[in-house]
């Protein structure tokens, strides 16, 4: 399920080092709704990592919950080289499905449970900060008021969470 993720995590890290000698600083911005099923993978995501990953300087990981441009000025002051935006995202997959998103594509994207559209967020920080923006999205089954999560999306939270926890080691030797 992750390896199309993992190759294309990979290939951008090769691209980034072609150009630089040092890993990028590296913003996991998760977000989402908590209250509205599926929609608060991002933001669980980026809890799972904040709980495993050990304090380290070139990793940034906020839960931005249903406004995170509240974060922008924590954000710039951090200085990332890469941004990644969790979220879950309607393109159209099974639920559940993760899929990286550059910023052309993110536009095509229904995600509307925010009050800055992912699109808006992503020019927005990278004017702001001239990081690579990417977004990782996890299609939602519901999204409805109150719900609880799917599953389906239940089970993608745990596997994406892990994956990215072993890549994050790995590629930062943490």
């Amino acid at each position: 399920m992750h390896s199309y993720l993992n190759e294309q995590l990979n290939q951008a890290l090769t691209n980034h080092l072609a150009n630089k000698s040092l890993l990028p600083r590296l913003t996991i911005l998760g977000i989402g709704n908590e209250l509205n099923g599926d929609d608060g993978a991002g933001v669980l995501i980026v809890r799972y990592l904040k709980k495993k990953l050990p304090k380290f300087d070139q990793i940034q990981l906020i839960e931005g919950s249903i406004a995170p441009e509240n974060y922008s000025s924590v954000i710039r002051k951090f200085n990332p080289d890469w941004i990644w935006i969790i979220d879950a995202a309607v393109f159209g997959e099974n639920p559940g499905c993760v899929q990286l998103f550059d910023p052309s594509r993110i536009e095509t994207l229904a995600t509307n449970t925010h009050r800055l559209s992912p699109n808006l967020l992503v020019s927005f920080l990278q004017l702001d900060t001239n990081a690579e923006a990417f977004l990782i999205g996890i299609q939602p089954e519901v999204v409805d008021p109150f719900s609880e999560i799917s599953p389906a999306v239940k089970r993608s939270i745990q596997e994406t969470s892990k994956f990215l926890l072993r890549w994050l080691q790995n590629t930062y030797n943490i």
